[in-house]
């Protein structure tokens, strides 16, 4: 039986509304439910039904023009005052949801749960599925893929082995693939083209600090501290990129973190997550300690995620981040 497939063309990244001029740019956040999120230079965030997606214009800006652009508008949006800098607490909206309800969302879209073949179709992807290079599509289940992708790249003996031969350009190629392996997970604006354009001086730290994160001998709040401390200090210090290596190398043990998420999954579950937007081992412990708190559940729920990807992705499917919305 022939199964029909969907013709709608990509999201433009980076588009204008003709007729709100005074939205300035705008970069894609999110796709969902028939609409798409786009962070704007007034600094809000407006959702744009799929009714109206014609009425935005694609623009097409260099790799510094686009960084330009992302970090002007995540000023816009994250920029605390100075008496907010002196305080860990962070004022989360009371949660438009409950855990019965995410639960309820959740066997609604996927019949048979974690392990059922909608959930492997559409969000785990089959074992040996790793996406093809090449220009071909990738299968819109990719995380399997990138699990197996980083485990493949960034073993211990060929990472040490390039790192003691000063072969840098082989890492950096090697976690780029990866990288690639979990667009779905990592932001084009946020975190893939600021990553790529890390100056050079920084990919010897950058390096070490990875493999002490994957295979050192310390205390794992030290290592993460470390790569956190790196990431900073070449300006790309973001959640995502802190966690992604982590939990795509050891899925049953660390998570992958996109803080809005889990802040509103936090006050969802009645979790004290106070955390900081830089990434750090306190903030990841707190992260950690809330994913295994909803993996607890999902359990007496009888649902068996297979690890800590399937816990992210069970959050992401049956929560929206916190927005300041405005109708277009």
């Amino acid at each position: 039986m022939a199964t029909s497939r969907s013709t709608e063309p990509s999201a433009p990244i980076i588009v204008k509304h003709p007729g709100c001029p005074q939205w300035g740019l705008g970069y894609l956040v999110e796709e969902r439910d028939e609409k798409r999120f786009y962070d704007f230079e007034d600094g809000l965030n407006h959702s744009i039904a799929k009714a109206f997606w014609s009425k935005l214009e694609p623009v097409q800006l260099g790799d510094d023009e686009a960084s330009a652009l992302e970090a002007r508008i995540r000023g816009l949006r994250d920029r605390p005052s100075a008496a907010a800098k002196k305080q860990r607490a962070r004022v989360v909206a009371p949660p438009l949801t409950s855990f019965d309800e995410q639960v309820a969302i959740f066997e609604s879209q996927f019949e048979g749960g974690f392990g059922g073949p909608h959930f492997v179709a559409e969000e785990r992807g089959a074992a040996g599925a790793v996406a093809a290079e090449g220009g071909k599509k990738k299968s819109k289940a990719f995380k399997q893929g990138a699990i197996e992708t980083a485990r493949a790249l960034l073993g211990k003996g060929e990472l040490e082995a390039l790192l003691a031969a000063g072969n840098l350009a082989d890492f950096m190629e090697r976690i780029a693939k990866v990288h690639k392996a979990a667009t779905g997970l990592l932001h084009p604006l946020g975190d893939l083209i600021p990553f790529n354009k890390m100056p050079a001086e920084h990919h010897r730290a950058y390096a070490e600090a990875v493999v002490d994160l994957l295979y050192g001998a310390g205390d794992y709040a030290a290592r993460f501290d470390r790569l956190a401390g790196v990431l900073a200090a070449a300006k790309v210090a973001t959640w995502p990129l802190a966690t992604i290596l982590s939990a795509l190398v050891y899925p049953e043990e660390h998570v992958f973190v996109k803080p809005s998420f889990f802040e509103k999954q936090a006050s969802v579950l009645g979790f004290d997550l106070a955390y900081d937007r830089a990434p750090s081992a306190e903030g990841y412990g707190r992260m950690q300690a809330l994913a295994r708190e909803l993996e607890r559940r999902l359990r007496e729920r009888s649902l068996a995620p297979r690890d800590l990807m399937d816990v992210y992705a069970f959050l992401w499917r049956t929560i929206s981040p916190p927005k300041v919305s405005a109708k277009s």
